[in-house]
């Protein structure tokens, strides 16, 4: 593993773990990024090209796993918000034309 792809690595999952999603996408964006080009350092039928094929797979599902807990997590914690009564219901949706 590269020193770049290192660091895009433990960029991508302190943002995930701090559950900073916005900031996470452009960092998994640049990750990928650095596995194409760490690849593409490798030559044809080299050993280190499984390798970072499986941890690259491996850091996906770890943060997938992260991000569909956050949402559960979030999901729970409105659940128990208190009722607003009458005011649950969304208001109706209104439609302007304008002739003329």
């Amino acid at each position: 593993m590269t020193p770049y792809l290192a660091a895009c690595a433990a960029r991508l999952e302190s943002l995930v773990a701090g559950q900073r999603f916005e900031e996470a996408l452009p960092a998994l964006e640049e990750y990928g990024r650095a596995v194409v080009q760490a690849l593409a350092g490798l030559r044809p039928g080299d050993p280190r090209a499984a390798e970072l094929a499986a941890e690259w797979r491996r850091r996906m599902e770890a943060t997938r796993r992260r991000a569909l807990a956050a949402r559960s997590h979030a999901a729970a914690r409105l659940a128990r918000l208190p009722s607003l009564g009458g005011f649950s219901a969304p208001a109706p949706r209104r439609t302007w034309e304008i002739f003329g």
